[in-house]
């Protein structure tokens, strides 16, 4: 009778402590901490995102869309230009990296909207050289695209096999970063491929990874309903990219490390987005890696995703990840060296980063969003080399109050 009296009292004091705890507040008033309720939130979103699971195993070929469910039945169905939505901020972009061993970049993009509307950009980074910028730069709002076509004035990436083969064009003058006076005539021509299975972000990230960042948030109908109508599908994917790159006549054959990604969904409102980093990883080893934190308070104000493939191909989800956004550049100017380390198939990967070149281009119609795009070195577990891409967005709003802009 002792033990249950003993028992209960202090079942009875644990939950008055509980209940009366307060709230963390958010760091810098936006990244969220765990709260009381974190655990128990953890464990109900864990058997949601485990049921939709199940769901989409039973249901596959049925148009259905969301967390932890397939956005298309077929790869011939993703894979390609995508119906846009009617909501005038309605979305379908591609993205592409690549980098060889000495230090050729390619980075290029294309964000379908409405009316022929893309946002666009291209870098070319040469040794001896430096960058080179697409003509627009730092705007990147492109004019005259063709229906269900990625790219516009001069810019383009062509789906010629679902999952297996892009081609990767872009022809018109550049702008020298060290020298924005001077300019060059730049024709790139290459064939992005691969044979390995690609990352669905929706489907194959860690389940713990999604319900720590959902777990952290305040519920609410609202906030349900944010988390529904903000979501996007993506996709990532690494591969090989072999590419002709002329010069001012002088032509440069490379064969790069290379990464795509594809994303679409009924919206994009910048404005949602207040900052995140990705890097994207190129060993020479063979390891190849996508790591992102992102901060959208609407819905996740802390969430870590991403993946690594193994030298053999072998593929697997982001378990941990330190790298944290409040303690890189919440002021607006990334760190030029850095480092962070994380967690996939069992491997602890500790990352140094040196940054060789950076730029600066803005997305949206009224350059909501700031992209500091970093061209760099990677040093990983004090032996591996490597190289690759980094990103650091920025909400333009934000800071434009801030006065950094």
């Amino acid at each position: 009778m002792l033990f249950e009296i003993i028992l209960l009292a202090g079942l009875g004091l644990a939950g008055f402590l509980l209940f009366g705890k307060p709230e963390p507040e958010p760091i810098f008033g936006v990244y969220k901490e765990p709260g009381k309720w974190y655990y128990l939130k953890y464990a109900l979103f864990y058997c949601i995102m485990l049921s939709r699971k199940l769901i989409g195993n039973l249901t596959k070929g049925v148009n259905r869309t969301g967390y932890g469910l397939k956005s298309h039945p077929t790869l011939a169905d993703m894979d390609v230009a995508q119906k846009l939505s009617p909501h005038s901020k309605a979305f379908d972009a591609v993205f592409f990296m690549a980098t060889t061993k000495d230090g050729f970049y390619l980075v290029g993009g294309a964000e379908r909207r409405h009316s022929g509307v893309v946002n666009g950009l291209f870098y070319v980074a040469v040794p001896g050289v430096g960058l080179l910028c697409s003509s627009k730069i730092p705007d990147t709002v492109l004019h005259g695209a063709r229906e269900n076509e990625f790219g516009a004035e001069g810019i383009r990436f062509i789906p010629i096999e679902p999952m297996k083969h892009w081609r990767v064009e872009f022809e018109g003058d550049m702008w020298h970063h060290d020298d924005p006076n001077k300019t060059s005539k730049v024709v790139v021509r290459g064939d992005w491929k691969s044979n390995l299975p690609y990352f669905d972000f929706d489907t194959d990230s860690n389940i713990s990874t999604m319900c720590s960042a959902i777990a952290r948030e305040s519920w609410s109908r609202e906030y349900f309903e944010f988390l529904k109508n903000a979501h996007q599908s993506h996709y990532e994917q690494m591969g090989t990219l072999k590419a002709t790159v002329t010069l001012d006549g002088k032509e440069y054959r490379l064969d790069c490390q290379a990464f795509r990604d594809h994303s679409y969904g009924f919206k994009r409102d910048w404005k949602l987005m207040h900052r995140y980093i990705f890097h994207m990883l190129f060993l020479e080893d063979g390891t190849t890696a996508s790591i992102g934190v992102i901060c959208q308070p609407c819905t996740c104000s802390v969430l870590k995703i991403g993946y690594v493939y193994k030298p053999d191909g072998t593929l697997y989800p982001l378990e941990w990840c330190d790298l944290q956004l409040y303690q890189h550049g919440e002021n607006g100017s990334p760190p030029r060296d850095h480092a962070f380390s994380f967690k996939a198939g069992g491997t602890v990967y500790r990352v140094q980063v040196d940054v060789e070149y950076e730029s600066i281009h803005y997305k949206g119609e009224e350059r909501e969003a700031r992209m500091v795009e970093r061209f760099v070195r990677y040093h990983v577990n004090g032996k591996v080399k490597g190289r690759g891409v980094s990103e650091f967005h920025y909400n333009n709003s934000n800071d434009v109050k801030r006065g950094t802009v």
